[in-house]
């Protein structure tokens, strides 16, 4: 563990083992000193390494900013341009009953119809006339329960792009792994799909919390199910694990698992969702442990990817990535529902703040920023290392905490990260 501390009221300076890293929290500069040059820099100004540190930036001169405001200053829109791509909920049905799930499943409320859904597309390839790339995931409940929308979806949505003129559309499913026909299969194949589906490691684990409606495990047929999507050439197959507790203390064991006996490569971690208006997992041990497990997935040719990468792909382009509810593109991705009414918060279908109809999106496209979240709500964000990478918690996470005031085991996980990124000489000069 490293220790903290300011140097010259403006960096933070992690200290181990008689080395250092700086950063700059705003600017996202960051170096690496070593232990000649530490003791240098505790010397009288000017040495070599105060000279160094000026070339790069750090520079004792002026007085230290307000951190918050000079993030501000940066002026990042953080209003969406359009909406780029749904996540289209095609049916609350599901034949598993996930304890975790952010689905309300089985419900009883009907499916998206073929009338819903081509409105839908419509409007998102006319939001994307003339663009490169468009992208349809399709979502429910178990989407594959209604794979003939699936079928009449695609098939419409190639039609929408030639006249439309866009260049290619992207299409995801996300699929717990335990229905797939030969016909599935073969669509999948053609429409070269990106199928995630969701395993949240072996048997022991994955039932914990994924059960199918009878109460019985569903994992043999799963594994069978997703051999034959990796067989396929054609598609790029991955999986999406949710963090539990049957599985904190074991993400490197169950990486490995899931690289070495389902051939599943690309493995996306999903974001601890806040419940009864907390996070539920230690931020700290999260960081450490999602870095444990990224370093196993590369070690096997895998990859794994996490909230945790927002540090390094910030550290590495010393680029702020502040807006989480924006693609890089500074486009949106959002939930298409049943009875043509548009979430832009594609992971909480409910919340009335989020929910819009197509019509009100056509003609008052500037809701678009009501998603918008608040950069450094508070003043302690100021003297947080993760300012510039975490900015805060979304509009979803404020909503389900109850306010502006971050979680603290959402801060202890970003501040956690930027030190592990620090020390993994990823953002490191």
């Amino acid at each position: 563990m490293a220790a903290t501390r300011l140097l010259w009221g403006k960096y933070f300076q992690y200290d181990r083992d008689g080395e250092a890293a700086l950063l700059d929290p705003v600017a996202l500069n960051s170096c690496y000193l070593d232990r000649r040059e530490v003791t240098d820099l505790s010397a009288v100004s000017p040495t070599a390494t105060h000279d160094a540190l000026a070339e790069l930036g750090f520079t004792p001169d002026g007085p230290a900013a307000d951190r918050r405001e000079a993030l501000r200053n940066l002026v990042l829109d953080p209003t969406p341009h359009r909406i780029s791509g749904l996540r289209i909920v095609l049916t609350d049905r599901c034949n598993m009953a996930c304890t975790y799930c952010f689905v309300d499943t089985n419900s009883g409320k009907p499916d998206m119809t073929e009338e819903e859904l081509a409105e839908g597309l419509r409007y998102l390839f006319e939001e994307n006339a003339g663009q490169d790339e468009v992208s349809i995931q399709w979502f429910g409940g178990e989407p594959t329960i209604r794979f003939d929308l699936m079928q009449y979806g695609d098939e419409l949505a190639d039609r929408l792009a030639v006249e439309h003129q866009v260049k290619r559309v992207r299409r995801t499913v996300v699929t717990n792994g335990a229905r797939l026909t030969d016909e599935a299969l073969n669509h999948f194949i053609r429409y070269e799909y990106g199928v995630g589906i969701s395993i949240d490691g072996p048997p022991d684990i994955n039932s914990a919390n994924r059960l199918l409606l009878g109460g019985q495990p569903a994992d043999t047929r799963i594994r069978g199910n997703v051999q034959r999507l990796v067989g396929a050439d054609e598609l790029h197959v991955g999986c999406n694990l949710t963090p539990t507790a049957a599985n904190i203390g074991r993400l490197a064991e169950t990486v490995a698992w899931i690289i070495d006996t389902l051939g599943l490569k690309f493995i996306y971690v999903n974001t601890p969702i806040p419940t009864g208006g907390r996070w539920r997992v230690n931020g700290r041990d999260l960081a450490r442990e999602l870095y444990e497990a990224r370093l196993v997935a590369l070690s096997k040719g895998g990859l794994l990817f996490s909230v945790l990468d927002r540090a390094f792909q910030a550290l590495d382009t010393r680029r702020p990535m502040l807006f989480d509810h924006m693609q890089g593109d500074g486009t949106l991705n959002a939930a298409y529902l049943p009875g043509k009414r548009v979430s832009l918060c594609d992971i909480n279908f409910t919340e009335p703040d989020f929910l819009f109809t197509l019509n009100e999106l056509r003609h008052h496209p500037e809701v678009l920023g009501t998603v918008t979240k608040r950069i450094a709500p508070i003043p302690a964000c100021g003297d947080c290392p993760a300012l510039a990478i975490c900015g805060g918690p979304s509009r979803n996470e404020q909503l389900l905490i109850g306010g502006d005031t971050p979680d603290p085991e959402m801060c202890a996980f970003y501040t956690e990260t930027v030190e592990i990124a620090l020390w993994d000489n990823t953002g490191v000069q």
